[in-house]
């Protein structure tokens, strides 16, 4: 029990056990409680106002307009064009000829299986022979794994389209993807071109362009929707919550249900 009443300021003895205050005669438990519980509420009312505006501008950027939602889509199809191989490798091994195709598959089992040795890497980099083709090959793979990473960090930052610097960001992440992309294929033709001349009878190479195109053709047009949903100038539709800025007394919904009662009770 607190030392004072809270109503009258008596101070209570320690013979003072009921909840009620003798002077008084408040319960000293519940004194007040409406109003601390209106305080919280006001506290938690209040920072839903200021979030709501989030939270539109995030409903906006996903799913606020039919251009919102192919943009959304469009924002993973670079990643899923990956699986599609860009082309073929074969190498002649001793008892052995491998095939392997080069796409993100291929990638991923490269990173993760046997055939990645670091120290045989930069051998073959330092190689007279096969230096330059490595080399090549590195890059690929270096540019085709940025680019994935792009991809995905501009997906995840489509949430943050209807933002101040959304727009910029929707337009640098894909050009990014793009550059990254052509320096991949690039790399990765000059590597097929090297290595077969140099390696007549053992290794062996094929190149898609197409693949690469449709990877080029999908984030191009992620940057056309998202020009053109600049150009369409679509506000974000943000619900009203003006009057929860405002201490709930001086509410109009409050003022007008509390007139509506006084009336009602008259």
């Amino acid at each position: 029990m607190a030392e004072y009443c809270p109503k009258c300021n008596y101070k209570f003895k320690p013979t003072d056990w009921r909840p009620e205050c003798p002077q008084c005669g408040v319960n000293v438990l519940y004194y007040g409680v409406e109003d601390r519980l209106r305080a919280e509420a006001d506290k938690a009312e209040l920072e839903h106002a200021h979030m709501q505006p989030r939270f539109d501008r995030l409903k906006a950027s996903l799913i606020g307009h039919p251009l919102a939602i192919v943009r959304l889509a469009l924002g993973l199809l670079p990643i899923a064009a990956t699986l599609i191989p860009s082309g073929k490798l074969s190498y002649v091994l001793p008892f052995a000829t491998q095939t392997k195709e080069v796409g993100l598959i291929g990638v991923i089992n490269f990173l993760t299986g046997a055939d990645l040795d670091t120290g045989l890497l930069t051998n073959l980099w330092n190689s007279p022979l096969v230096g330059k083709g490595m080399v090549c090959w590195t890059v690929s793979l270096l540019s085709f794994l940025l680019m994935l990473v792009v991809a995905l960090v501009g997906f995840f930052l489509l949430t943050l389209s209807c933002s101040p610097k959304g727009f910029r960001r929707n337009i640098a992440f894909p050009v990014t993807g793009m550059a990254l992309a052509t320096v991949s294929f690039a790399s990765y033709a000059v590597m097929v071109k090297t290595l077969t001349a140099e390696l007549p009878g053992i290794f062996s190479g094929t190149v898609a362009p197409w693949a690469y195109l449709l990877v080029m053709l999908l984030f191009a047009a992620m940057i056309a929707v998202n020009v053109i949903y600049k150009k369409k100038n679509i506000p974000v539709k943000y619900k009203d919550v003006s009057e929860l800025l405002l201490p709930y007394h001086e509410r109009p919904s409050v003022i007008a249900k509390e007139q509506e009662k006084a009336g009602a009770t008259a």
